[in-house]
């Protein structure tokens, strides 16, 4: 490396440790080297003591999404304060610009990051190599890469379905709408919906696949009323997530269809508050974003001693919460 780089023997290795007053030029010239040389770091331990400050980038885009994310960045905050790292969280918009979000991460002096949601293969891939160790949570579609702390989204979508048919139903539903920045969620649950489906030969027609643009109440209101105007009528629906299930237990009291007494609800979460009284109380399989932020940390610990080496991958298994939204078909 140090000769393809043209430099010292002790200023690659200064360079690959992370050691040293090396200009940023001369360190990512021996990176360059290393890459082309194929060479992969494998196990070196970063020292606690060395990182002090550890960036958290999160999705600023939906504001419904903070109830969410929350518990995982005060679980995260909490672990990181009690090993002595400095928290600092950097909001980033879908599709943010890969150079801009790098450098607001050097800025940060950032010894490690948290990634909440937000992906960039090549941006992590960067900031690897810069000794940066990254923590992807709740987002799969890195995890053959990247060390990951996620949520098991096919069985979760297997099990909320499982629920509907052992109450009876074989007329189902299927909401969900578009998120181009997280496409192996949305592939995962209806995936695993559609598996408890095929297990129980209850069949099922595209038309009852209804996607929508984000939180279009017009679009999703349009498309309920086509669905329930077909026969056989809908016994049930799967909503992708409990926010979208809010709306459509509103569009459904508007078409005068009661929940649960003609049609049942069901969605993974927990995205809504449900602490609110304000919140329709949603049968859901719920994400313990708590134990997210709890592993996410401990992983993120780990990988600072020098104690795990291959990329892990760590899921969370959705639960089940009845909240009254879900009953035998009529």
């Amino acid at each position: 490396m140090a000769a393809r780089a043209g430099v010292s023997l002790a200023t690659a290795s200064l360079a690959m440790t992370g050691k040293g007053r090396i200009s940023a030029e001369v360190r990512e010239q021996v990176l360059a080297a290393a890459q082309a040389l194929g060479y992969r770091r494998r196990g070196l331990p970063v020292s606690p003591e060395r990182v002090r400050n550890v960036g958290i980038l999160h999705h600023q885009d939906k504001n419904f999404e903070w109830n969410f994310i929350r518990p995982i960045l005060f679980n995260l905050e909490a672990m990181l304060l009690e090993h002595n790292l400095l928290p600092i969280l950097l909001p980033v918009s879908v599709g943010a610009d890969a150079e801009r979000v790098f450098q607001r991460v050097l800025a940060a002096g950032a010894g490690a990051l948290f990634s909440i949601h937000f992906h960039d293969e090549a941006l992590f891939e960067r900031l690897e190599k810069r000794g940066i160790r990254v923590v992807i949570v709740n987002n799969t579609n890195l995890q053959s890469r990247f060390h990951s702390v996620c949520v098991d989204d096919f069985q979760g979508a297997y099990e909320g379905c499982l629920h509907l048919l052992k109450l009876g139903h074989r007329h189902l539903l299927y909401a969900e709408y578009e998120r181009p920045e997280l496409p192996a969620v949305v592939a995962d649950r209806f995936i695993g919906f559609r598996k408890a489906l095929e297990e129980h030969g209850v069949p099922f027609a595209p038309a009852g696949r209804i996607t929508i643009r984000p939180m279009n109440r017009r679009e999703l209101a349009s498309r309920l009323k086509a669905a329930f105007s077909r026969q056989p009528r809908p016994t049930a629906i799967f909503a992708h997530d409990d926010y979208l299930a809010s709306y459509v237990y509103a569009s459904l009291g508007e078409l005068g269809l009661r929940v649960p007494e003609e049609v049942s609800l069901i969605a993974p979460g927990d995205v809504l508050d449900y602490a609110e009284p304000c919140t329709p109380p949603i049968t859901t399989m719920r994400i313990n974003t708590a134990s997210l932020g709890i592993l996410a940390g401990r992983l993120l610990l780990d990988l600072l001693k020098g104690e795990i080496h291959d990329v892990h991958v760590l899921k969370l298994k959705q639960q089940l919460v009845r909240r009254g939204t879900c009953a035998r078909p009529a």
